[in-house]
């Protein structure tokens, strides 16, 4: 496979390749329908033949600009209406729609991404899509495409965005594009890492903001906790722990919502997902600046999340929200901007709370002075939020106080809220309640109390809850994990 990247070739390789929405061998009951879609790529085969030859230049930038994609629609609909051009059992309209798919967007998987019902697409193989919709995977076979090199075309004309292209030398590529986080991976039969055939996962990001009140409606908050981050959040660091697509973003995105609106808060983010100042209801909040990686091949010139961290603590910030830390330098960077004053909230994986607590240690640590660094981050490190993906459901089932460490290795957690599910609904929805389970450590209740929090908010937190029939006593530890 040829190294470089002609655009050119890619775009309108699938004109060779005659794409269409045909997967696999047909049967004897599916020759009706593999023939209209043969009808169908003749006519995309013909359309886009069109195209290239008296609007080429225009049919390639289409792919990156909309107003120019709407130029090509109106080409195209010219062609179509001069031509005549038909496919049996399509109307017009549905035949201008289809082409336009195939040809200005993504092929068949462009419904999945106009659907705002779907937040994932995960393509396994050119044949294989499954969608995730509201919280369940589903599997969607007529999503396929016609062959790899079709599925190729389709995943180049995203990455040309950002100027990149599935090749042997570059075989998996993380990008941007539009509303759209993909990772993409070339398949080994065409000098690539993913052994069964080309793949993707494409992450939509959330048109709007989920708020604390929505939290609260969907069951992933009780009402006692958003009244507790309410009042506890602006005024500590906090962590928000959980594994691959359990939500965590979604929780850091509606943290400041539990700010005053002039409050000052920098975002940093590998993929600009939070985008605040896009979203409506933050729309009062005016005093947000976002920095987001830059990557290079002269490291002196590469903006990593440690960087970007480092450079926030320069920029006067109140609040210091990273976007996700995965690496040591990101985690001493994040310690240290803790450690300077600045409220700092990130995410992290990890399987637990507890897990959380033990994995900034072995990220900030360097194996030798690691009880010193667990002794800082107890001191900073205040909250840890635990998110977790069940069934449908997504949900923060366990929050979390870092009391300290025994050790290096061993978290002190003090649980102030957990879930307990009770059952499922009929379309599999996790049924449970957030119980508060302990009162906050005086050491955390003393830091409320320097930000001017009001004494008796303090005092019914700092309050355990009473166990049935029995007075309730400050500060009980709760449970310790």
């Amino acid at each position: 496979m040829k190294d470089y990247f002609d655009p050119l070739e890619y775009i309108f390789a699938a004109e060779d390749n005659g794409p269409g929405w045909t997967v696999g061998e047909s049967g004897p009951g599916e020759r009706e329908e593999n023939r209209a879609a043969g009808d169908l790529q003749e006519a995309a085969r013909q359309v886009r033949h069109y195209l290239r030859e008296n609007h080429g230049a225009g049919l390639i930038t289409a792919v990156i600009d909309p107003q120019t994609r709407e130029q090509m629609k109106r080409r195209m609909l010219q062609y179509l209406t001069q031509s005549g051009l038909r496919v049996a059992g399509l109307s017009r309209q549905q035949l201008f729609l289809r082409l336009q798919e195939e040809i200005l967007y993504y092929g068949p998987i462009q419904r999945a991404l106009d659907d705002p019902a779907v937040t994932n697409i995960d393509i396994n193989s050119y044949r294989d899509i499954y969608l995730e919709r509201a919280g369940e995977e589903e599997y969607h076979p007529e999503m396929g495409f016609k062959d790899e090199a079709h599925l190729e075309v389709v995943l180049n004309k995203m990455l040309l965005a950002d100027g990149k292209a599935l090749t042997a030398n570059e075989p998996h590529i993380d990008s941007l594009f539009e509303k759209y986080r993909i990772c993409a991976v070339l398949g080994a039969g065409r000098g690539g890492i993913a052994t069964e055939g080309t793949c993707a996962s494409i992450r939509k990001f959330a048109e709007e903001t989920i708020t604390p009140g929505e939290l609260v409606a969907g069951g992933a908050i009780s009402q006692e906790m958003s009244d507790f981050f309410a009042q506890v959040l602006p005024w500590c660091n906090a962590i928000i722990a959980g594994a691959t697509n359990s939500g965590k973003t979604t929780t850091m995105m509606a943290m400041p919502l539990y700010f005053a609106p002039e409050t000052r808060i920098i975002t940093i983010e590998d993929s600009p997902e939070m985008m605040l100042r896009r979203r409506n209801c933050y729309q009062e909040y005016r005093n947000i600046v976002a920095l987001q990686t830059k990557d290079h091949e002269n490291r002196e010139k590469r903006f990593d999340i440690a960087r970007l961290t480092k450079v926030s603590l320069r920029m006067r910030p109140v609040k210091v929200m990273i976007g996700e830390v995965r690496d040591a330098q990101a985690c001493r960077q994040a310690h240290e901007s803790m450690n300077t004053g600045h409220n700092t909230y990130f995410t992290i994986h990890a399987s637990s709370a507890a897990n959380a607590a033990v994995r900034i240690v072995q990220l900030a640590g360097d194996g030798y002075n690691d009880e010193i660094i667990a002794a800082q981050l107890a001191d900073t490190v205040d909250l840890i939020l635990f998110q977790q993906k069940m069934r449908k459901s997504r949900l923060i089932t366990e929050v979390a106080e870092l009391i300290g460490y025994e050790g290096a290795r061993k978290p002190v957690c003090r649980t102030l809220f957990r879930f307990q599910q009770i059952g499922l609904t009929e379309d599999g929805r996790v049924v449970g309640e957030h119980r508060r389970l302990a009162g906050i450590s005086e050491t955390l209740a003393e830091k409320l109390s320097q930000a001017l929090v009001e004494g008796e908010k303090i005092a019914h937190w700092r309050q355990a809850p009473a166990a049935p029939g029995a007075p309730a006593a400050p500060g009980e530890p709760g449970e310790v994990g």
